[in-house]
């Protein structure tokens, strides 16, 4: 019996923070390994995120359904709020150490909402349970939700993503507003 192979493209729409949030994220997440002693893995600057919706992991990368995500995508007005997150933990299950948090991230779900909703339009059916937090590392080390200094970043865009699985790639297929050449 033939082992099945694991997906190669997982299709999500993503919050990614401004490179000048990047930068004080990514060292918040330095501190912590320290301070936990999580002895995980990080996640690289350049990837971290808050996904919205995730479109399914896939063998190859169906034309048709980018088309109708591009499309459904490109009827939101374009995000502007602030994410505040003042919380960490460790979610057991995918050993995700996260940042998270509760009235702060409220506009950051609003604007998940209006996306899935565009998505079933388009035929999608987007999933409705949703916690917003961005994983910051992995780690087998559990750590319970506490609350941590607030980390304020500004939401200004959103993009649809093809993660490379396993090799670390991140490919924007969609972004609003679109980036302009240099």
């Amino acid at each position: 019996m033939r082992r099945k192979e694991r997906p190669r493209h997982s299709l999500f729409f993503a919050i990614f923070p401004r490179p000048e949030d990047v930068t004080s994220i990514a060292a918040l997440g330095a501190r912590f390994d320290e301070r936990h002693a999580l002895k995980g893995t990080l996640i690289e600057a350049h990837r971290l995120h808050v996904t919205l919706h995730a479109l399914g992991d896939r063998d190859t990368v169906p034309p048709a359904k980018v088309q109708d995500a591009l499309e459904a995508a490109a009827t939101l007005t374009i995000p502007s709020f602030d994410v505040v997150f003042d919380q960490a933990m460790t979610y057991a299950k995918s050993k995700a150490f996260v940042l998270c948090g509760d009235d702060g991230v409220a506009t950051l779900a609003d604007f998940r909402q209006r996306l899935g909703e565009a998505l079933a339009d388009a035929g999608f059916k987007p999933e409705r349970s949703f916690t917003p937090h961005m994983t910051i590392a992995y780690t087998s080390r559990k750590v319970d939700r506490h609350a941590i200094d607030p980390i304020r970043w500004r939401a200004d865009s959103f993009a649809l993503i093809d993660s490379h699985v396993g090799e670390g790639i991140h490919e924007v297929i969609g972004q609003w507003p679109p980036v302009r050449p240099a």
